[in-house]
């Protein structure tokens, strides 16, 4: 079969659409916590609140994708494809510790930048920072649980399945392969501004995963990995008895080598995997890729 006779769901999905419901849900979800707070006498800390919102905010919004695509008859197996045989998982590991060297590497360069043009608003940044959800010994086991289940397990499946299946697949279809996952992964990194360099970075990693080998199931254990190395470093221990952010301007202004420093080790070899798995000009999505080869397997048999 042909790939004209294979029905492209990424060409009825609109981006503006999946915004819309995101910010219909966030609205919805907000109040409803609030009212279930104050008529049934819970009591949430701002980080529980705000990981009970995302978990419930993005799980709803693939549940609601997976609806858009029975709606539009198309398959899911062929959005998440096969598990990938024979693949090296181990110089998949090796991959994730370069990924967040770089990443370290550039926020420290970002805010040092930064520090030196806007100082007060990298100070609110790094209040931001200090108040983001974190595993950390003050926090009861219940509150730690849950951001370790939103980032280890529910961020690397819900945000895989939106970012690199649907919104690199629709705009793929709509622009060329290099345009939509260029402009998803900068849309991905724009979405954690506390490091979107090094994010928009990962993204193009995730997606050239998930390009190469037209597997969702590698970039999810990719970016699971990272998050899971990323908690993990959060368990070492901190002085808990000033409320001033660990990260200040200060260690930032004296620290610029070291951002440089892992910077220039990680970059050559991500940069080498980046020319080597770069798709070309008539490279097809993953999801047309997977529905072709089933269909001809299907054509073989019968």
């Amino acid at each position: 079969m042909s790939l004209q006779n294979i029905n492209n769901p990424f060409k009825s999905l609109k981006f503006r659409y999946l915004v819309l419901r995101f910010l219909v849900l966030s609205v919805i979800i907000g109040f409803l916590l609030n009212f279930l707070q104050s008529s049934s006498g819970l009591k949430l800390n701002p980080q529980d609140s705000l990981i009970t919102i995302y978990i419930t905010q993005f799980v709803l919004i693939c549940l609601w994708l997976v609806k858009d695509f029975r709606r539009l008859k198309a398959k899911l197996k062929y959005v998440v494809g096969d598990f990938p045989k024979n693949y090296n998982w181990l110089w998949l590991a090796g991959l994730v510790p370069l990924a967040i060297v770089f990443s370290i590497g550039a926020f420290l360069i970002l805010f040092y930048l930064l520090s030196l043009a806007a100082p007060s608003f990298v100070e609110q940044l790094l209040r931001n920072i200090a108040n983001t959800p974190s595993v950390e010994s003050s926090n009861s086991f219940a509150s730690n649980l849950l951001v370790s289940l939103a980032v280890c397990i529910v961020a690397p499946i819900t945000e895989e399945f939106i970012f690199r299946g649907v919104i690199l697949q629709r705009w793929a279809t709509k622009w060329g392969i290099s345009a939509g996952l260029l402009s998803s992964s900068l849309l991905f990194g724009f979405l954690h501004p506390q490091n979107p360099i090094g994010v928009s970075l990962l993204g193009i990693i995730l997606g050239l995963l998930y390009i190469k080998t037209r597997s969702l199931i590698v970039p999810i254990a990719f970016h699971a990995l990272n998050n899971i190395l990323a908690v993990s470093s959060q368990f070492i221990p901190r002085d808990s008895s000033t409320s001033t952010p660990a990260l200040t301007m200060e260690s930032l202004q004296s620290s610029w080598w070291v951002g440089l420093l892992f910077m220039t080790i990680s970059l050559p070899f991500l940069l080498r995997f980046i020319k080597k798995n770069w798709p070309r000009k008539n490279t097809i999505i993953p999801y047309l890729n997977n529905a072709n080869k089933h269909e001809k397997i299907v054509e073989r048999v019968f």
